[in-house]
């Protein structure tokens, strides 16, 4: 197995009603996929979410390039960059891998 660690999947609906009935389904009963359990979330928490707002720059850096990321619990980044594998979880970390590599 080449991923070991959970990714996140983030999912929008286009109708509320199938949102509610999933998470009516998961609060009574665990989702699984290929006998793994899956964890929903009504949504990201804040605190989570304004952290990974402090790493835009570095992620439209990623993007830009093509470059795969996933997200790390609660705060940080995961990507292979030339061959490497990073892992940037602080935003000193952030800074200084993007003047080293992208300026």
């Amino acid at each position: 197995m080449r991923n070991k660690l959970p990714r996140e999947v983030h999912i929008r609906f286009t109708k509320k009603i199938i949102k509610t009935q999933i998470l009516q389904v998961t609060r009574d009963k665990t989702l699984k996929y290929k006998e793994k359990e899956i964890t929903v979330l009504k949504q990201i928490p804040r605190r989570i979410r304004d952290i990974r707002r402090e790493y835009s720059f570095l992620t439209k850096e990623l993007l830009k390039r093509g470059i795969n990321y996933r997200w790390l619990i609660p705060e940080g980044l995961l990507f292979t960059w030339q061959e490497q594998r990073h892992r940037i979880d602080t935003l000193d970390k952030a800074e200084l891998f993007v003047m080293e590599y992208f300026r």
